[in-house]
């Protein structure tokens, strides 16, 4: 499934908050498959609590949704991960990569690329991945030790990361500190403050009514972090949950018009079923009727083969018998190698 929605770093960081808030210590009682890309976990602290995962990003929430059978990776992962309890959950710097430390190993999601899921024994030597994946620097597949991506974190940033143009500093910055365009845009205008970028910079991640919004720019849907009154999640939340709903109800659909087409199928089958067994049983009906008459056409042509008369001879003796007997029954053709003939009652 496609999801056209770009999800900014620092959604994650009030994502992570909110997390540690709600599941931290809890333990993982079970990991669903919603879909080919959207999983769920559930975890339970004083109640359970229900964590979705697809590759733009993670959030909880109470919406129940269908779910389909567990297979390779979801089914390991599940196996593997029951009753493991949730130790810490933090995000790598400013990337878009969540990590869970468990009882006995680290799992990290990767909201970016193509997206991954990794399994990680304590010291980050990785067991399992959805997906194997390259890059210069680092690599993801089993036995390899886990490298957390480039970057630095929000607090180290410093005067000397603000450059003279404003087109070179939010390239620099949202390479360095993974900091969306869409904000660096806001806080930093045409006349460079460095200081005064720094602190809105800093601010941004110390929102305390934070909500988070859906916004629409250069034909681009984008998550971001306001500030509002709004249940953090709740637009995002909608956004991904009302995409997989309406993706089961186009599959759900799929299946009820593939099911009624074979019931119609059925139906039809039925029908023309139904259908030959009256002729079959008329024809019975008739054969039955007439049954001392076919055994005497039995009889005759038996006769006549062994005296080896030919079928036309046979074909008129017997019509000629039937006329004697005043039957409306008349041989039309006999097959002497498959034995069989055709008659018109």
């Amino acid at each position: 499934m496609e999801y056209d929605l770009e999800v900014t770093s620092t959604v994650f960081n009030y994502i992570i908050k909110n997390l540690n808030l709600e599941i931290n210590l809890g333990y993982i009682n079970n990991i669903q498959t919603i879909a080919e890309d959207f999983w769920r976990i559930k975890i339970h602290k004083k109640t359970t609590k229900t964590l979705y995962i697809n590759p733009k990003v993670c959030f909880l929430s109470d919406y129940n949704v269908e779910i389909i059978e567990n297979k390779g990776f979801a089914k390991y992962l599940k196996k593997k991960l029951n009753n493991q309890r949730i130790k810490q959950i933090y995000q790598d710097k400013n990337n878009r990569v969540v990590c869970f430390e468990l009882d006995h190993y680290n799992l990290i999601f990767e909201f970016f690329s193509k997206s991954n899921i990794i399994l990680t024994d304590k010291d980050f030597k990785i067991i399992t991945s959805k997906q194997k994946e390259e890059w210069k620097d680092r690599t993801i597949k089993k036995f390899e030790t886990y490298k957390f991506p480039e970057g630095q974190k929000i607090d180290e940033i410093t005067t000397e990361d603000i450059l003279d143009d404003k087109k070179q500093t939010i390239k620099y910055l949202n390479k360095k500190y993974q900091i969306a365009p869409h904000y660096l845009e806001e806080i930093i205008k045409e006349k460079i403050n460095k200081k005064e970028i720094i602190k809105k910079i800093k601010e941004l991640y110390e929102i305390e009514n934070s909500n988070i919004e859906i916004i629409e720019k250069n034909n681009k849907k984008i998550a971001i972090i306001t500030k509002g009154e709004k249940k953090l999640y709740e637009n995002i939340e909608e956004y991904f949950l009302e995409k997989i709903k309406k993706n089961k109800t186009i599959s759900k659909n799929t299946k009820i018009e593939k099911l009624e087409k074979i019931i119609k199928e059925q139906e039809k089958s039925k029908i023309n079923f139904l259908e030959k067994i009256k002729i079959l049983e008329k024809e019975g009906e008739i054969i039955y009727s007439n049954y001392i008459y076919i055994e005497e056409i039995n009889k005759i042509i038996e006769k006549a083969l062994k005296l080896k008369i030919t079928e036309k001879e046979i074909i008129k003796k017997i019509n000629t018998y039937f006329k004697e007997k005043n039957k409306n029954i008349k041989i039309m053709k006999i097959d002497q190698k498959k034995k069989t003939y055709i008659i018109n009652i």
